[in-house]
């Protein structure tokens, strides 16, 4: 599949205006959601040289204009000592049985490879970094425990891939009970039509459709 540069800086405003009133459509029975940071967590899934380096064959052109909303969500999670989690796809190069997302996808990133390294433009030294070999990452990973532990009822999903990762991971969120927030300018995905389905998804049955600077501000409403 092709992937687009359906989001650009000289678009973002724009597209952020239309893919609100697209989703108010979805969302607009459902009652109000308040954001309190204190209540949540911020995840930040697979921000990788893979995603994000255009030499990868996995690269995707919109993510690069999702970084930086990334970047000031992640400055005021921790400012506010509440939990920032990157997530880091990858398989694990000494296991001996092939898995689905080999099935599916053919040669997989290995968790080894350099391209499975997060992004250098984020910082992960205060950071929680969770390996996973699928696309949710509640998956064999100690997410869960995480969450309940920093006494999170919400969850804030950010990255790649908005149809993937990022949709199965809102969909396990939701089952177990989370609150979860979607900001629309910081998931990225190949093409619009996949990221706005999801969105579409999400906002009708799992997940609230809100911008990344929506949340900076409402922040403390809980």
């Amino acid at each position: 599949m092709k992937k687009e540069k359906y989001f650009t800086q000289e678009n973002r405003e724009g597209k952020i205006s239309e893919w609100k009133e697209i989703l108010a459509q979805f969302y607009s029975s459902k009652r109000e959601f308040n954001f309190d940071i204190q209540k949540a967590a911020l995840l930040i899934v697979d921000m990788q040289e893979f995603f994000l380096n255009p030499k990868s064959h996995a690269y995707l052109p919109a993510a690069e204009v999702i970084i930086d909303p990334i970047k000031r969500l992640q400055k005021e999670f921790k400012k506010n000592n509440r939990l920032v989690i990157f997530t880091k796809y990858g398989l694990n190069i000494d296991s001996k049985e092939s898995t689905i997302m080999d099935k599916w996808w053919g040669d997989s990133l290995k968790i080894s490879d350099p391209l499975a390294e997060i992004d250098e433009r984020f910082e992960v030294k205060d950071a929680v970094v969770l390996e996973k070999s699928t696309y949710d990452c509640f998956k064999d990973t100690s997410l869960h425990d995480l969450l309940i532990e920093n006494n999170c009822k919400q969850i804030v999903i950010a990255g790649v891939a908005t149809h993937l990762c990022c949709e199965t991971t809102a969909r396990s969120a939701f089952c177990y009970d989370f609150e979860v927030f979607l900001p629309i300018d910081s998931l990225a995905t190949y093409t619009e039509e996949l990221h706005l389905n999801t969105l579409k998804a999400a906002s009708h049955g799992f997940g609230i459709p809100i911008t990344s600077n929506e949340l900076l501000e409402r922040k403390n409403d809980g």
